[in-house]
């Protein structure tokens, strides 16, 4: 079960496999309960198969790792989905919650051998909250990499639940607003780093800020960092 999986998560796709609908996007499993449960819908004339599997998420300086793990198990693994119907799926933690910060996991589903050319593995997020009386929250911090030609935007977190990061945008001290990430950008998890490449700009990101939706809200100011930030944090997932 410890065997290393490192997958490309630019090339599972977020949304919806073809000839599947999935509800919710992204679970939190609670201290308790320790259980929580998505719906997968085959709206298609054909039955749908495939098979769901776990993997722990991690995130070591700029890569992504997906990890073999029996802390968090789904059931129905198989599946096979009538023309019209909707499957279940309940993702249940067999051992105590996680002690101080949140836990990521991918859930991974993969379409059959019977599947389509153009049918795709879908990746969702699934959290494990920890035990604790406030509910889990990000705390961003962000510094600039890589020099002129090859800057790169670092974000450490150390909040003890994960930050979702959508349309970035970098202010410079003009005032002038400069999209960088529309739409999604990605995930920082909890205790740990994660970059981004940015396109060289002759005057440089000196005296200006960055800016991003967290978490759902509104747009707000990424605040820097007092030094530099590691490639990979101690104390990480």
């Amino acid at each position: 079960m410890r065997s290393l999986l490192v997958v490309a998560l630019s090339a599972l796709v977020p949304l919806s496999a073809r000839a599947l609908e999935i509800s919710p996007l992204s679970v939190s499993v609670p201290a308790v309960p320790a259980h929580a449960e998505l719906w997968l819908a085959n709206p298609a004339g054909t039955p749908w198969t495939g098979q769901a599997r776990l993997y722990r998420w991690e995130q070591d300086g700029d890569q992504e790792r997906l990890q073999a793990d029996d802390t968090l198990v789904v059931s129905p693994a198989q599946l096979r989905i009538a023309p019209g119907q909707r499957q279940r799926l309940r993702v249940v933690r067999l051992g105590a919650a996680p002690a101080a910060a949140e836990q990521g996991y991918r859930l991974v589903i993969s379409p059959g051998a019977d599947a389509s050319a153009d049918a795709t593995r879908v990746s969702l997020p699934v959290f494990l909250e920890p035990q604790a009386p406030a509910a889990p929250s990000s705390r961003l911090r962000v510094a600039l990499a890589g020099g002129p030609s090859a800057p790169l935007l670092r974000l450490y977190n150390d909040g003890d639940g994960h930050a979702h990061l959508a349309d970035l945008v970098f202010v410079d001290a003009q005032g002038r607003r400069h999209a960088l990430i529309d739409g999604l950008a990605g995930y920082v998890l909890p205790r740990s780093t994660r970059g981004w490449p940015l396109p060289a700009r002759p005057e440089g990101y000196a005296g200006g800020r960055f800016r991003a939706r967290l978490d759902h809200a509104g747009e707000a100011d990424l605040p820097a960092a007092a030094g530099n930030i590691a490639g990979n944090a101690p104390g990480g997932l």
